[in-house]
């Protein structure tokens, strides 16, 4: 390594951030975290860590005594919350709600809840609950179906008939002896793709429960991925921005993940991993790239009953197909008509969520992330300023301004880069990826090409001077567009190969970002540090991506504009808490994901650990040694952290949810009555229903050893029971698992 890319011990303490080192401010990124003084205390504060089969920086007694504390560990298959807190049920996948005597205006909750916010409405103590709806898992999805909607998918009623043993079908042709396979799977493909978008329901307030459904309510509302159910006469559903000439159709939403809310009302909904149902790359003229699209396929691996995990190629099961450029992008969506807008000047990517700055009298701000291996940090600025955050005419604002992606400097300062066609092409160079790839446009025939894999750098340069007919350093974005199509509406369509195309700095899987509401700081949550062939994290900026430790699995940075000007073009960022075992400097989870703000301004963060690498026997040799892809199965089920942005604990995790089997946590929401709403989002989704009839596998293992590192840097083994499979949320053996959405509140 050059002497200029080491760290000084100064910029180590910035970077490791306050979950290390007794968790003090670090040198350099103290004023970062002392912009406010300690939070109050509240009921949210008042509780007990859960159990958690891991060290934690705050556990009580000596680190010495880990290994004695968790010798054992019973992981268990329900929501586990502190003790003075309870849980209930609002609306679970198959609820079916709206008028008894108008099936038309009948609405089913959708599959795998994700993202949860609530809107007020016009009658006191009602609101609107939004939910976004994923993707499906197919084990449990399929093994619940006949349960749910009271019909198989199949004729003969075999759900493992829809396996097809020789993987993907092409379901433009019927071969021959396969009429009914091709019936069967066009059912899955509607049924699925009717199981996800969005839920809008109308719920009230109840003393009990915190909030019910409005059983009989007119106004529930279904948007799915090919249409809407029950939205409001007129209600427009369309896209907006630079690529609104380019005749795209738009008949739904899927793969919709975390989003956002606006001031004025309405509720902002990302897609997010589109490219498994629909084609992803595109031409330099902006029409889907032919051939690549996703053929329909089971994938069977990590699956139970001889049933498939997931499914891909969804939409080429639904007629007519959709246009695929019609998804990627954030949504915009009215909770009391269903009106949708696809907002084409925040770009098309692999969308996790977006977090706005709205300040009368400044542009509007929208921070996104590209949750994808090596994907990218985004800001978007509106032209016009914002005039009464309130107004909902500030829907304009999405409409018209320049979309930026960061580049991290390793001094920790950062630019943005706009995506525009006069921005001069300037590579990621591969060879500071952690993996020795990255992808960039592929001309003349469109999509990706990767590079350090597929060609060398001074190749790919080649294919674009002779594409261009320009010299190298001449050569614009604009100038990757063909001739006569809309530049910039091509280049937000290809964004993610664009960004790198323009030095994006590659990152480490950014999932959620949220901005602070006390000082506007934007806080990013980076998933894991690990490659594909498409891409990796810049190794520079993401050291941990090289695979030799446990902080691989992610860390939380924080981000702060030059001025606290949201239209900035330049910003500081640290790390403020890493993920990880202790003794590496961790803060004893693992993958980061969904980040939302108490009203004290703590940070509340979810897990999102693989489900296949859940509670996995790690031994610590190659297979499962930190670094590796299996290593976050020590950290047990996926969970819920409180992480103080202020005071002596500020950047210190402490556990206050554990999930049920196979799920992630996802969309936490607080409310104005003090209590929370949580997704959880595909339990049983490796182990399909716990003890399903006819289902020859155990309830549980007993005894997984897993080594575990305490606090003082010693390894144990942990005798870890694992229960196989899911009945949550009915918690009763054989029962169906369903994503559900519940409230959380003290009891």
């Amino acid at each position: 390594m050059h002497e200029k890319d080491v760290l000084s011990r100064r910029q180590f303490l910035r970077y490791i951030g306050a979950g290390a080192l007794a968790l003090t401010a670090p040198p350099g990124l103290g004023p970062l975290l002392r912009t406010r003084a300690a939070p109050p205390s509240s009921l949210w504060d008042a509780w007990v860590d859960v159990p958690y089969p891991v060290p934690l920086p705050g556990d009580p007694g000596a680190p010495a005594d880990d290994a004695l504390r968790l010798a054992r560990f019973s992981v268990e298959d329900d929501l586990k919350l502190p003790n003075g807190f309870r849980y209930d049920v609002v609306a679970a996948w198959g609820d079916r709600f709206g008028p008894a005597d108008d099936p038309s205006r009948q609405v089913v909750f959708g599959y795998n809840a994700d993202y949860v916010a609530l809107f007020p409405t016009e009658t006191e103590d009602e609101f609107h609950l939004f939910v976004s709806h994923e993707y499906i898992s197919a084990t449990p999805w399929l093994q619940g179906y006949p349960d749910v909607y009271g019909t198989s998918l199949h004729e003969n009623g075999r759900a493992g008939d829809l396996v097809l043993a020789n993987g993907a079908i092409d379901l433009a042709e019927a071969p021959p002896g396969r009429l009914e396979t091709v019936r069967a799977v066009r059912r899955i493909c509607k049924a699925a793709m009717a199981d996800l978008g969005v839920t809008i329901l109308r719920v009230r307030r109840d003393a009990e429960r915190g909030f019910v459904v409005v059983r009989d309510a007119a106004d529930h509302r279904r948007i799915h991925g090919f249409g809407r159910v029950n939205a409001a006469q007129g209600a427009p559903m369309a896209l907006t921005g630079p690529a609104s000439a380019m005749n795209i159709s738009i008949v739904g939403t899927f793969a919709n993940c975390s989003g956002g809310q606006t001031p004025w009302g309405t509720a902002l909904s990302c897609e997010e991993n589109v490219q498994d149902q629909v084609a992803e790359a595109v031409t330099p003229s902006g029409r889907t790239l032919p051939g690549s699209e996703p053929i329909f396929c089971g994938d069977k691996s990590a699956c139970a009953a001889n049933l498939p995990f997931e499914f891909v190629g969804l939409g080429s099961g639904l007629s007519p197909v959709p246009d695929a450029r019609g998804f990627g992008w954030v949504c915009e969506i009215d909770p009391k008509t269903g009106a949708m807008w696809k907002h084409s000047a925040l770009g098309r990517f692999r969308h996790e969520n977006v977090a706005l700055r709205v300040e009368a009298g400044k542009p509007l701000a929208a921070y996104m992330g590209d949750d994808r291996r090596g994907g990218h940090i985004w800001k978007y600025v509106s032209a016009d300023p914002v005039r009464d955050p309130r107004d909902p005419a500030s829907r304009a604002l999405f409409e018209r301004g320049t979309l930026y992606v960061a580049q991290f400097n390793t001094d920790f300062t950062g630019r943005w880069i706009p995506l525009t066609p006069e921005t001069p092409i300037a590579p990621v160079d591969p060879g500071v990826c952690a993996d020795g790839v990255v992808s960039l446009p592929r001309r003349p025939e469109g999509g990706a090409v990767r590079v350090g894999k597929d060609l060398s750098s001074s190749e790919w340069f080649e294919q674009i001077a002779r594409y261009t007919g320009l010299p190298i350093e001449h050569v614009a974005l604009g100038d990757l567009v063909a001739a006569g199509a809309p530049a910039q509406a091509v280049v937000l369509l290809d964004a993610f190969l664009m960004a790198n195309a323009v030095g994006g700095t590659p990152c480490a899987r950014p999932e959620d970002l949220e901005v602070h509401p006390f000082d506007s700081s934007v806080y990013i949550a980076f998933t894991d540090s690990t490659g594909d062939d498409e891409g990796s994290p810049d190794s520079r900026i993401f050291p941990d991506s090289k695979r030799t430790n446990s902080r691989q699995y992610g860390a939380i940075f924080r981000l702060l504009e030059a001025d606290n000007d949201p239209a900035a073009g330049s910003f500081t960022w640290g790390k403020f808490v890493s993920a990880g075992e202790c003794a590496e400097g961790g803060g004893g989870f693992a993958c980061a994901d969904n980040l939302a703000f108490s009203p004290e301004g703590d940070l509340w963060m979810v897990t999102d650990i693989t489900t296949s690498a859940q509670n996995f026997p790690v031994n610590r040799d190659e297979s499962s040694a930190p670094g590796s892809r299996k290593f976050p199965g020590v950290f047990g089920n996926n969970a819920m952290f409180m992480i103080p942005t202020a005071g002596p604990r500020a950047g210190q995790p402490r556990c206050f949810a554990t999930g049920p089997m196979d799920c992630e946590l996802t969309g936490p929401c607080f409310t104005p009555y003090g209590d929370m709403l949580l997704a959880v989002q595909h339990p049983g989704e490796a182990g399909g229903t716990r003890g399903a009839p006819n289902v020859q596998q155990p309830l549980e293992i007993r005894d997984r050893e897993v080594h575990i590192m305490g606090r003082d840097g010693r390894v144990f083994v942990q005798k870890r029971t694992v229960p196989i499979g899911s009945n949550f949320p009915a918690n009763k053996l054989g029962a169906v698992p369903k994503p559900c959405v519940v409230c959380i509140r003290p009891a």
